[in-house]
């Protein structure tokens, strides 16, 4: 009998689109191949007939609830599911002992034996679904677990991706709806998930053998695996939308450190709720009284506010929406790691406080006389006179020195560069008269905010939190701001060293104890950010450490916060783009869209993870 190598053997199952031949056991005359070097290159899907070949676009089947599977017609969707799901599982498997001939003789076994079980696997739920009344290809199928798996790079990646999360997340999958299953009658499928729960077992156990082989010795194993994880993969796709199964886990061998952080991931510490809520017209609120928010504010704060619900509040509070996001878009941001806490109608605002015992109220912004930019010349007459390079006053339009060509008029109460006016002395005639913020309009090197919070001394103080780069357009509108892991990656070495040199001493000697005087005689607690920049002069770059105070949330804080909560070792930036480019982003998989392009009206909050500086233009 002629022998088959592991590599013909792969391929076959990998390309062929012949379900049966895909099904077929290897032969017992199986040799496997020698190590040999070389990459071998995924196809963008793997072979299918063409009723199986997976659609990323096309329209999904709802995937049973609990109480559908009484019908069964609803158990044979679910087993159409599960089906599709374990023969990505036998084509990834097939690929991974295309990509990696060289691995261990005992681990290329071990992912035969286990390809062997998915096919089994894959034929039982086939049988069982004929039986209930449907044809494997009846319904869509998706290519989600193939296009998160088929990258990998090593066969480290390959039992963090498969083995320790989409196969980890069966175990919750199998066990629960084993016993639905047989608690509606249907004992034939409860056994099928059975057989398969125990497989699964091992499967795990197979992948967490070759990590801790793998991995470096002082790594526990939940770090090592966390780290092998990459966006949009995330351990939250290692736990099934079913109760979590730590009986399983432990049968797999995970130890109590890894169930005890996975199981951990995004719960409750059952404490009282914060509520947080999203007022981006708090500015125009403060300088007039009865100021009503005008439709297009409105609007665009509904297409903005996804940004603050996902990056502010815990999981333990409630935010308040004017578009509840849908069940879709909320399953798509899980990819990243990212959950809306408890969401409650804007308009609810005073019902909930009166009814529901609340931590605290944490909006955007809490109307203040802070918000007024006079505020910040209060803050520069606290600092040294050199911290102060640029002049600046607080009058009707006019050139303060005859210095600068180029000047810029603010209006008092504003926000995200609006009610900005640019001038020169000829055109100052043409500005509105009234009492404006002058400044002179320089060419800046780079702009940026310094992040601050101020809590209760007890709980430590005013603290600095870092700093985020920001960009404007030509009239001083903000575009991105940009959370950074090495603060000046990207900069010029002159610029770099006077950073390096200069701003944090000065921070911690000058701006923070000059900040804290100004917060404390207004008696304000939370966010503060301030902003700032470098400018070009005949001398070389100077630094204009204060532009403007802003006591409340920004752009830039969030994307702290995104950067904090996703991975702070990387860099990300936020900034907006219309719904049909947003729509772009979530088929590229290139950005984590924060809100839903389908229901945004304007503008669409996207985080973007950049290896360099410099957002694209959008």
């Amino acid at each position: 009998m002629e022998s088959t190598s592991v590599r013909e053997f792969a391929e076959r199952i990998l390309l062929t689109t012949s379900l049966e031949e895909k099904l077929t056991h290897a032969p017992a005359s199986l040799v496997i191949d020698p190590p040999k070097r070389g990459s071998y290159h995924a196809p963008d899907l793997p072979g299918r007939p063409n009723e199986l070949i997976p659609q990323k676009h096309q329209a999904k089947s709802a995937f049973p609830s609990a109480p559908q599977i009484e019908h069964e017609e609803h158990r044979a969707t679910l087993l159409h599911f599960f089906a599709n799901h374990e023969l990505l599982a036998v084509e990834l498997m097939a690929l991974a002992l295309l990509k990696f001939p060289d691995a261990p003789d005992a681990f290329r076994k071990g992912v035969l034996n286990t390809l062997k079980e998915e096919q089994n696997h894959t034929r039982w739920y086939i049988q069982r679904m004929q039986e209930c009344g449907i044809q494997f290809g009846d319904h869509p199928v998706t290519p989600m677990i193939w296009e998160h798996i088929a990258t990998m790079e090593s066969p480290l990646d390959y039992v963090s991706r498969l083995s320790l999360t989409f196969e980890q997340a069966n175990l919750d999958y199998a066990k629960y709806y084993a016993e639905i299953l047989s608690q509606a009658g249907d004992s034939k499928s409860a056994k099928i998930l059975t057989k398969i729960y125990h497989d699964e077992i091992a499967h795990v156990g197979h992948g967490l053998k070759w990590l801790r082989r793998w991995k470096q010795e002082a790594q526990s194993d939940w770090d090592a695996w966390h780290q092998r994880l990459h966006l949009p993969l995330s351990p939250m796709r290692a736990k099934g939308m079913a109760p979590f199964n730590e009986t399983g886990r432990r049968k797999a061998g995970l130890d109590d450190h890894f169930i005890a952080s996975l199981k951990r991931y995004h719960s409750s510490r059952g404490r009282s709720p914060d509520l947080w809520y999203f007022n981006p017209d708090a500015e125009y609120a403060a300088e007039t009284p009865s100021w009503t928010c005008p439709k297009r504010l409105h609007d665009l704060a509904a297409d903005l506010e996804p940004a603050f619900a996902l990056a502010a509040p815990t999981q333990d509070d409630i935010v308040l929406m004017r578009r509840r996001p849908s069940d879709s878009h909320r399953d798509y941001l899980a990819q990243f790691d990212l959950s809306f806490p408890e969401i409650a109608p804007f308009e609810e605002l005073e019902t909930i406080q009166k009814e529901r015992k609340m931590r605290s109220v944490r909006p955007w912004a809490k109307l203040s006389p802070l918000l007024s930019k006079e505020t910040t010349l209060t803050l520069r007459e606290l600092l040294p006179a050199n911290l102060n390079p640029l002049p600046a006053k607080i009058s009707s339009p006019t050139l303060l020195s005859d210095d600068y060509e180029n000047w810029v008029a603010k209006d008092l109460y504003s926000a995200a560069g609006r009610g900005i006016h640019r001038f020169t002395q000829e055109t100052v005639a043409q500005l509105p008269r009234k009492s404006f913020l002058i400044e002179p309009w320089v060419e800046k090197l780079m702009e940026f905010s310094l992040l601050f919070h101020r809590r209760p001394e007890e709980e430590g103080g005013l603290r600095y939190l870092g700093s985020a780069r920001q960009t404007t357009d030509l009239q001083g509108q903000w575009r991105s701001s940009s959370s950074l892991a090495k603060p000046t990656h990207g900069l010029s070495p002159d610029l770099a060293r006077l950073i390096g040199q200069h701003l944090m001493p000065t921070i911690r000697q000058f701006i923070q104890p000059a900040l804290e005087e100004l917060l404390s005689s207004h008696a304000y607690l939370g966010p503060i950010c301030l902003d700032s920049f470098y400018y070009q002069t005949p001398e070389g770059p100077k630094w204009q450490p204060v532009v403007e105070i802003n006591a409340r949330w920004t752009m830039g804080r969030l994307a702290h916060e995104f950067r904090r909560k996703i991975n702070s070792q990387k860099s990300f930036t936020l900034t907006t783009c219309s719904p049909p480019e947003a729509r772009k982003w979530i088929d590229d998989q290139k950005a984590i869209v924060l809100a839903d392009p389908d229901t945004a009206s304007r503008r669409v909050p996207i985080l973007l993870e950049v290896e360099s500086f410099g957002p694209p233009l959008l």
